[in-house]
């Protein structure tokens, strides 16, 4: 097997809201096709970081941001970079599903139209192919044309989850994508992360530490805007090398 390229590296990678500091030069990378968990107590920047990714935090017009960001090689908060096509390139699926009030067809062939896809025999086949991926097709296959708000949460996530694949992005991020699920809905969602990173790059923040040690390849732990460790996961949940990290694991805070 030849070695995993490196997809993302953040270098040096601060943030601020306002005078407050959320990130403090986060060097972190991120390789190709695995699926790499965050972790750590609410409130340790694991979400600020994932949507400095994908430029989401730019929304805050109080957000600074000091570093590079590199998506293969590339830094992305470079003034040539697309923010349009950066955000077709990393996806992002976020911690409540959020399914337009639309048909469950809709929900992906609007995300296809935006982007040029305009042949409505090469949409049907997207949304059927999105749909299959996220094991979501023999459910939804007979009511396609039925509101997407009709589904049950599990299944509003997984069209979530098909609508941010449909458009074929390299990196997928998800913000707790299992909160606010049942347990079962969330041993779907964990097989199809399992399944998903045969094509994509995924990056996954998650308040459990099972859900991490389940899914993932390799596990980041914030605390305090810090990135303490970073490694494989199974030596992050087995033997980890700082005091902190080992703390958070057995439970002693967080």
């Amino acid at each position: 097997m030849s070695p995993t390229k490196e997809k993302l590296l953040s270098k040096d990678l601060s943030l601020f809201y306002g005078e407050k500091q959320a990130l403090e030069r986060i060097h972190l990378s991120i390789l190709e096709r695995q699926v790499t968990a965050v972790i750590g107590p609410s409130g340790c920047g694991k979400s600020t970081f994932l949507r400095c990714l994908n430029r989401l935090n730019e929304l805050n017009p109080r957000v600074r941001i000091e570093g590079e960001v590199l998506l293969d090689g590339q830094n992305i908060y470079s003034k040539e970079m697309d923010v349009v096509q950066l955000r077709k390139k990393v996806g992002m699926v976020f911690q409540k599903p959020n399914p337009f009030p639309k048909t469950i067809y809709e929900n992906i062939a609007y995300g296809l139209r935006i982007n040029g896809v305009r042949e409505k025999s090469r949409i049907l086949e997207i949304v059927e192919r999105s749909l299959i991926q996220c094991g979501l097709w023999e459910e939804v296959k007979d009511r396609l044309f039925s509101s997407a708000l009709e589904l049950s949460g599990g299944q509003q996530q997984r069209l979530c989850i098909a609508r941010a694949i449909s458009i074929e992005p390299e990196v997928l991020l998800m913000d707790e994508p299992c909160s606010a699920l049942d347990p079962i809905a969330t041993y779907r969602i964990e097989e199809l992360i399992d399944s998903l990173k045969e094509k994509y790059t995924i990056v996954l923040v998650t308040h459990s530490m099972q859900q991490a040690a389940r899914v993932s390849d390799y596990t980041a732990f914030f605390y305090l805007g810090k990135l303490i460790e970073y490694g494989p996961t199974k030596q992050i949940f087995t033997n980890p090398q700082e005091e902190l990290t080992e703390s958070y694991i057995t439970g002693r805070f967080g």
